[in-house]
């Protein structure tokens, strides 16, 4: 298959100018090779992620100075598509489209994959969501924990292989140029990442401090993508109370369950399952950074968690 290209486009869009920063460029290529290696050692966690891997990247640099930040509008990321190029009658469906009304009836088209699995009876929706919610929370949990490593799995950057009985089987992530991780995780593993470093430019590798890295699996994965994935399922079929948060909660709280053999100290393990399952949810501060003109990527605020009323 070819590759996918990306290239900044100079628009504002969602919350960010459409950039292609020296800090993708090096660190997309980097971070998808890491987590290659990684998959390749690990059977488990390889049967239920895929990625699309960064194999080049490239930006203008300033023949003088050396320095790269005019061209975050003349760059260029090559992905590796053989993902795509599948045997196994999987169907890659990108989580926002999930979302959009489909061109026959202006139901999601989740609603689509629901009603292949049964009558839409909130049984079936509640079936439905928790084997999507293990897909999605399984392996985003096992890179986090095992490994330290953060990618951004929300709505456009997460794809889940269905199949033809529309059943969700993995997941399937792309854009790793904004990728966060925690280097003594994965070096204890016997890994190593070479980081960005350049003045002015906030890193996405940390040695000490892991909550930035937290923070990024909380905001993408579960407060942009699986929180809103469980808003559309209940407005649709007006499910009971909280049960999609409640689902949400078990699938969480198995996935510890099933790490914590492996996690590096139970001390690690105890706060961060806190601080998925009974902490606020830290999101980042979207129209603060707009009015500060992105001095800071990282500003956050906190919401509250809707899996601690879920029990």
């Amino acid at each position: 298959p070819r590759p996918f290209i990306k290239l900044p486009v100079a628009i504002w869009l969602t919350s960010e100018q459409r950039t292609l920063q020296a800090k993708s460029i090096h660190m997309g290529p980097r971070l998808s090779t890491l987590i290659s290696d990684i998959l390749a050692n690990e059977e488990d966690l390889r049967d239920t992620l895929e990625i699309f891997t960064e194999e080049l990247g490239a930006i203008l640099r300033h023949p003088d100075t050396g320095d790269e930040h005019p061209g975050r509008f003349l760059s260029v990321v090559f992905r590796n598509t053989d993902a795509l190029a599948r045997t196994d009658g999987l169907m890659p469906v990108t989580v926002a489209a999930l979302l959009t009304a489909g061109p026959t009836d202006d139901r999601p088209l989740i609603c689509e994959l629901i009603a292949r699995n049964g009558n839409e009876a909130e049984a079936d929706v509640a079936a439905f969501f928790r084997a999507y919610a293990r897909t999605v929370i399984r392996p985003t949990l096992a890179m986090y924990l095992l490994y330290g490593i953060a990618f951004e799995a929300h709505q456009q950057n997460s794809l889940v292989l269905f199949n033809h009985a529309g059943h969700p089987r993995k997941l399937l992530i792309r854009d790793f140029g904004d990728g966060r991780s925690f280097a003594p995780l994965f070096e204890e593993r016997g890994h190593c990442l070479k980081p960005f470093t350049q003045r002015g430019i906030l890193p996405t590798t940390f040695d000490e401090d892991i909550s930035l890295v937290r923070s990024f699996v909380i905001d993408a994965c579960f407060v942009c993508h699986l929180h809103e994935v469980a808003l559309c399922l209940t407005e649709l079929y007006g499910l009971a109370g909280n049960s999609p948060w409640r689902i949400m909660r078990e699938e969480t709280e198995e996935a510890f369950d099933a790490l914590r053999p492996r996690v590096s100290s139970d001390e690690f393990w105890l706060r961060e399952r806190a601080a998925f399952l009974e902490d606020p949810w830290p999101t980042r501060s979207v129209l603060r950074m707009h009015l500060e003109r992105y001095r800071d990527y990282r500003v956050e605020h906190q919401l509250p968690n809707p899996l601690t009323e879920a029990e």
